[in-house]
């Protein structure tokens, strides 16, 4: 009986899963479905194979001390992205407080389970986020018509086009020269203090020299200086019109829900990026995707402090 109450939520996850994807592939609710497809296939299997309730409870403990370690990690790649990024105190100081929970009142056992639940808490933030985000690159496929935006990302030397650059601006064209009418693509960077001219002039020239884009079939977004802003600009000399932004892919994520968040219809593609490169920079980008909704997060992550430690006071009576 309990098998088939596993199979059954299995099924209705997988459906609302489905219906999202088809809905709005772009949110972290993706995530949130897969994962408990993940689980309740997980609780049918255990049934099925008659795992013993010791060996559960034995996994069980080494998913706590695994979960304390990946939520330290996150938090601290979280505090270091806002402060790099933002100069911000909130997340810094949250962080501080988390660790002295740690030391100072880990040795009471009625508050091992709040700090256990806001460690938690970044876990199940960072799953969330990871499996939306592979999904999501899965599941949406090359547009069938224009206008393309290339974000820039950055130039050697200050003027030369990178790896990771060139990357975006290559699936950009591959995807432009599938199309029955060559689109507009607009190249959206500006020019740093480091730099000799803008990330979209840069971007542009590579494109025409290296791709052979016509330069009539090109524009230029110099203003911009983070992603919000390649969006925010990019749109405004398109009119509003939806469009697809090329980045690299572990970026596309966050580009879309920040789309989202500013109310721009968009869908993202990304340019390859090294595997080795890619699995660093996904922890950067959990950070930015939190910073997205920070004060939230931080409410969210105190509730799941307390919920944790008064579930513990409850079952010590």
């Amino acid at each position: 009986m309990v098998i088939v109450l596993f199979i059954a939520l299995a099924i209705c996850f997988s459906a609302l899963l489905y219906y999202q994807v088809k809905r709005n592939p772009g949110t972290l609710t993706i995530g949130t479905y897969a994962f408990f497809v993940t689980i309740s296939l997980i609780g049918a299997i255990t049934v099925l194979f008659g795992i013993s309730y010791d060996t559960i409870v034995r996994i069980l403990e080494y998913l706590y001390y695994i979960v304390v370690l990946l939520g330290l990690t996150l938090m601290w790649r979280l505090v270091w992205y806002s402060w790099k990024r933002f100069r911000s105190f909130l997340l810094p100081i949250m962080f501080i407080g988390y660790i002295a929970a740690i030391v100072l009142l880990s040795p009471f056992v009625l508050l091992r389970w709040g700090i256990t639940g806001l460690a938690l808490y970044f876990v199940w933030q960072f799953l969330r986020f990871l499996i939306s985000s592979l999904i999501y690159g899965q599941v949406i496929s090359a547009p069938k018509q224009g206008p393309l935006v290339v974000l820039g990302g950055g130039l050697a030397d200050g003027y030369k086009i990178g790896n990771i650059v060139n990357a975006r601006i290559r699936a950009a064209v591959a995807d432009a020269k599938l199309m029955t009418i060559f689109p507009m693509i607009v190249f959206s960077g500006g020019q740093g203090e480091d730099q000799y001219l803008s990330e979209a002039q840069a971007m542009r020239d590579w494109a025409v020299d290296k791709y052979g884009i016509p330069p009539a079939k090109t524009m230029l977004e110099e203003q911009s200086h983070n992603t919000l802003q390649n969006l925010t600009y990019s749109a405004e000399i398109l009119g509003s019109q939806p469009f697809t932004f090329y980045t690299s892919e572990y970026h596309v994520f966050r580009g879309v829900l920040l789309a989202e968040k500013l109310g721009i219809t968009v869908q993202g593609r990304g340019g390859y990026t090294p595997k080795l490169y890619r699995t660093s920079a996904f922890f950067r980008e959990f950070a930015g995707t939190m910073n997205i909704n920070k004060r939230r997060h931080v409410a969210w992550g105190m509730a799941w402090l307390v919920v944790g430690t008064i579930l513990n006071v409850i079952l010590q009576w």
